[in-house]
């Protein structure tokens, strides 16, 4: 990494809304790149459709020029149906979302699965309210996500976080978002950022890719529309350009489309890649 002055570091943060914070990863180079390697989809937006049909799905999807996906189950197939599926279609899978319940049973599973697909994030998908009341509840799944990023990092994977808004509401004072950040050390947790939940809960991205360089490898590209509900990437008001010209601030490698409730899953995912185009390399 090239060493910069703090006053090209303070010029460069600025250009990004950054006033005032030093963003140690970021040259002022970054600002102009506006492209990103590759248009993911995370399969939650299909999840109907990939009920029915896993194969006929992902060969929808990469037809319409996607070319890395997130799974949210494989509904009922095996591991190396799964990859059987991705080989032909030409698609990649460097991630799998999965549940609380998954992380306290059986990780070699987990790890069996995801190296046999190819992944090499596992991801910790959301809770449910029972389990998000109190900050204690959120110490108890830091200690255990350190133990399971031990695991995972002897097996060559890693864990990471998917965010909604919930963990920017304070228990007790804190975020439960600044504690996982906090009490998860970066290599045995990254974070997954998901776009529209981070600023639904009235918080600025920068703000997080400034004070944690790096940490937030994936995300989940997802408009807000004016009434706040999600939208198609394009048709609300998140700059993702802006985003993803911090790309190498963030540390953000894979791009995911979504959209939680979709009237018309395949209307919307080809309404956001004809946005995603003008992004992609």
């Amino acid at each position: 990494m090239s060493h910069l002055t703090r006053r090209t570091m303070m010029k460069a943060g600025a250009a990004l809304g950054l006033t005032g914070l030093c963003a140690p990863m970021f040259t002022p180079a970054f600002a102009h790149r506006l492209t990103i390697p590759k248009v993911g989809l995370q399969l939650y937006t299909v999840r109907d459709l990939m009920a029915q049909d896993v194969a006929g799905t992902l060969q929808q999807v990469a037809a319409l020029g996607y070319q890395e996906v997130e799974f949210a189950g494989y509904f009922g197939h095996s591991a190396q149906d799964i990859r059987h599926m991705l080989d032909q279609t030409g698609l990649s899978s460097p991630s799998v979302h999965v549940e609380l319940e998954d992380l306290q049973g059986d990780l070699d599973l987990l790890i069996e699965q995801a190296t046999t697909i190819g992944q090499k994030y596992i991801v910790m998908s959301w809770l449910r309210p029972e389990q998000r009341q109190t900050l204690d509840q959120f110490k108890s799944y830091a200690t255990l996500f350190n133990k399971v990023g031990e695991r995972f990092r002897a097996a060559g994977l890693q864990l990471a976080y998917h965010n909604h808004a919930f963990e920017f509401e304070p228990l007790d004072g804190e975020m439960p978002y600044d504690l996982l950040l906090r009490d998860c050390p970066a290599d045995l947790m990254q974070m997954e950022l998901d776009l529209y939940w981070i600023y639904q809960a009235g918080q600025d991205p920068f703000d997080y890719f400034a004070r944690h360089p790096g940490r937030f490898p994936l995300c989940h590209v997802k408009d807000r529309a004016a009434d706040g509900s999600i939208t198609e990437v394009g048709q609300g008001a998140i700059d993702f350009g802006r985003i993803f010209a911090a790309q190498e601030l963030a540390g953000l490698k894979h791009f995911y489309v979504e959209h939680d409730e979709p009237e018309n899953a395949l209307l919307s995912i080809t309404t956001s890649m004809k946005t995603m185009k003008q992004w992609r390399a």
